[in-house]
């Protein structure tokens, strides 16, 4: 009886579950039905959509085609007018054949008349060409200074370059001028050697600055009112200057127009070189600091004179040489120190610790020596030095130590390559046999 009984019971839950799955498989069914008729009814929302957005599109494009048609005809029709107008006027001017003096104006779908603007004939002869320079045997032109300019730029973008390749570069065949081509490999090496410092690098602004002589070089007083008219012009004090405050300022030499015998202009080589300054010391950004600007013409033969120079220039005062020292110029008079308390200078120039140093590494690449030279310097102003965190130029050219320094300064001596070449010229007897011109 009671297998019977599990018997029955198991069937019946077999039944249960059976039931269930069918009912299942039917709940499953329905409610795929019924997604697949939600996302049917969907598609066919965003189809409805779809097609209003695109009849909207279409309906505002044409609307926007006859718009510009309309202001196509409109133009057209205002291009037209002034045509028109235009040839009734000049119809006019023909037949009444008289000229037209007022400017007449015909610019897209206007024409206007200018009463302001008088139309006049050119004249018959056209201008004179612009002047141009003539090469001479024994001077740089200012086109072969820009050419050697670009040269030393590519090969030596940092401003330093090394004595053999500066010797290398103006070696002949070069375009360099006639006296240039008689010169030797060990003439150039001596020649530019006296460029050196504590390196075997010479900064080529000197040597382009070389090359412009003859080239006038100003004094103390010219170089101070130079100074003072770009601080009025840098009114941002950034110490720099571009193209246009550069050519506000007037400098110590002015361009020379004259006319030759034929009636026609001559070079003016004075007046180009001040634009071509510019190019030659101008960085990058095409800015130049016009206090190294004029640091660098503070150069002089003698290189004590133009120390001098250039503390002129920091301090913006004139600095002279005491008397009672052996002068940097030989040719100037050597006094004993006898009386040297009589002719002690009064007047004392104050210059700090920076504008010093700024004079004393002028021109030079940091090395291990310009240190050692810097921190001498700085000993012999911290000795001198006042209250007022200033030391007196004069004393520094009294100490022994700081006098060394200042006189053997050798960033600032100019060499003369054309005195020299010219000098080695006049001692090759054969050498006026190959120059097209005479040397002056």
């Amino acid at each position: 009886r009671s297998k019977q009984w599990y018997q029955r019971r198991v069937r019946a839950e077999e039944i249960a579950r059976q039931k269930m799955l069918e009912r299942a498989a039917l709940e499953g069914a329905a409610a795929v039905l019924s997604e697949d008729r939600s996302f049917s009814l969907k598609l066919a929302v965003i189809k409805l959509r779809a097609i209003t957005v695109i009849k909207e599109l279409k309906e505002r494009a044409a609307q926007m085609y006859v718009i510009q048609q309309d202001w196509i005809g409109q133009r057209f029709k205002k291009e037209m007018d002034s045509i028109k107008t235009m040839s009734e006027m000049l119809s006019d001017v023909i037949e009444s054949e008289k000229a037209i003096l007022p400017q007449v104006v015909l610019s897209d779908d206007t024409f206007t008349v200018d009463m302001g603007y008088k139309m006049f004939e050119p004249p018959l002869e056209p201008p004179p060409d612009a002047p141009i320079e003539i090469p001479t045997p024994d001077i740089l032109t200012i086109a072969q200074i820009q050419e050697l300019h670009k040269n030393l730029r590519e090969v030596a973008p940092s401003g330093y370059i090394s004595l053999d390749l500066l010797v290398e570069m103006f070696e002949p065949p070069a375009f360099l001028p006639e006296i240039w081509m008689n010169v030797t490999t060990q003439q150039l090496e001596d020649m530019f050697s006296r460029h050196l410092c504590e390196t075997k690098y010479i900064n080529w602004q000197i040597v382009l600055l070389s090359c412009l002589s003859p080239i006038p070089l100003p004094n103390q007083s010219q170089l101070i009112d130079t100074a003072n008219q770009y601080e009025k012009i840098d009114s941002a004090g950034s110490g720099r200057l571009d193209m246009a405050g550069y050519a506000q300022g007037d400098l110590w030499f002015s361009g020379n127009y004259s006319l030759a015998s034929d009636g026609s202009a001559q070079f003016d080589r004075l007046g180009h070189i001040k634009t071509t300054l510019f190019t030659l010391i101008c960085d990058e950004n095409y800015t130049v600091d016009y206090i190294d600007f004029l640091l660098l013409f503070c150069s002089d033969p003698e290189p004590g004179n133009g120390a001098l120079k250039a503390l002129s220039v920091v301090t913006g005062q004139p600095v002279e040489w005491p008397h009672y020292i052996e002068s940097p110029d030989p040719s100037g008079s050597v006094q004993s120190i006898a009386g040297a308390e009589a002719e002690f200078p009064t007047r004392k120039i104050p210059i700090t610790l920076d504008q010093l140093l700024r004079v004393v590494s002028f021109n030079r690449m940091e090395t291990d020596s310009l240190k050692l030279v810097k921190e001498e310097m700085v000993g012999v102003f911290k000795e001198l030095e006042e209250k007022d965190g200033t030391a007196d130029v004069g004393s520094i050219l009294v100490h022994p130590r700081g006098r060394k320094i200042i006189l053997h300064h050798p960033s600032f001596v100019l060499v003369d390559y054309r005195s020299i070449l010219m000098e080695a010229a006049v001692q090759d007897a054969k050498f006026g046999d190959r120059v097209s011109q005479p040397l002056l």
